[in-house]
């Protein structure tokens, strides 16, 4: 009696895959990407929304530039930045615009990826070189690693935020996939880093959202990404950062230290030894 009550209900659970849990797959970000931008080295503007801070119009930056024809080359201009942006505290503008008043005076801002030091997040999103995501055979962790200086980030998914991280270069990252996008979002950072290329400060208590997804075509991959800071922002604000396939094979960049800049022009002196050390 027992045999022929089990054998039907075996039977009945293997032949209904609809009892079985669905498998969903996750979108493919593998392969070398490169940040394109707008305008160089900054991020985009959102769809809609408060945005980063921006160049001033009236100063629009361009590297240097060689001539041809005849023509003397350009030097690079400065970044100067709109610090008259809505979403600055006072306490963030003031350095902002110190920072670009000495652009103006000729003493660059170098930042932090010039000195060999971690970019932090949502800074990283300017690096030039390439940038992969590799997700684990498990799928419980994406590693992010940026080409330039070997920089690496660590998304731990599916996972809270752990209470109280303590404040690091990178944060504590947690992500998860919402349909086609990849969401990840970082709390825990450290306030040694920087917002943007203009120098516009960010506190302990940041808290950044990014949300990457595909193009239709497959071609780019669209970076969106939301920054809350209550000491320094007088409200969340959001910025694009879109990458495009690489053709280049991955690779290292790596940073020489102690780079430091005078000036527009200017280089660093070579250390001498005046006088043996032994």
């Amino acid at each position: 009696m027992n045999r022929r009550i089990t054998l039907p209900l075996v039977l009945v659970l293997v032949s209904w895959p609809s009892l079985l849990p669905a498998q969903t797959s996750v979108p493919d970000f593998s392969g070398p990407w490169t940040r394109k931008w707008a305008t160089a080295s900054l991020y985009d503007a959102p769809p809609s929304g408060p945005g980063p801070v921006m160049m001033d119009p009236a100063h629009p930056h361009h590297g240097h530039i060689v001539g041809v024809n005849g023509q003397p080359d350009q030097e690079a201009t400065p970044w100067i930045a709109d610090y008259s942006n809505p979403i600055l505290k006072p306490e963030a503008r003031a350095v902002v615009q110190r920072i670009t008043d000495e652009e103006i005076a000729g003493k660059s801002h170098v930042e932090l990826q010039t000195l060999c030091k971690p970019s932090g997040v949502p800074e990283v999103l300017n690096l030039r070189d390439d940038m992969q995501m590799l997700r684990s055979s498990s799928g419980r962790e994406i590693t992010i690693v940026y080409s330039r200086d070997s920089q690496v980030r660590h998304v731990y998914m599916d996972v809270p935020h752990s209470n109280n991280p303590v404040p690091s270069w990178y944060g504590e990252s947690v992500g998860h996939f919402d349909g086609d996008t990849l969401v990840i979002d970082t709390i825990g950072l450290n306030d040694k880093t920087e917002t943007d290329r203009f120098g516009t400060p960010h506190s302990e208590q940041i808290h950044v959202v990014e949300r990457y997804r595909l193009s239709a075509d497959k071609k780019t991959l669209e970076g969106l990404f939301t920054v809350d800071d209550p000491k320094f922002f007088t409200m969340e604000w959001s910025g694009t950062a879109d990458y495009r396939r690489s053709n280049r094979n991955p690779g290292e960049t790596i940073c020489a230290e102690n780079n430091t800049n005078g000036g527009i022009g200017a280089r660093p002196a070579i250390p001498v030894a005046a006088k043996a050390d032994f």
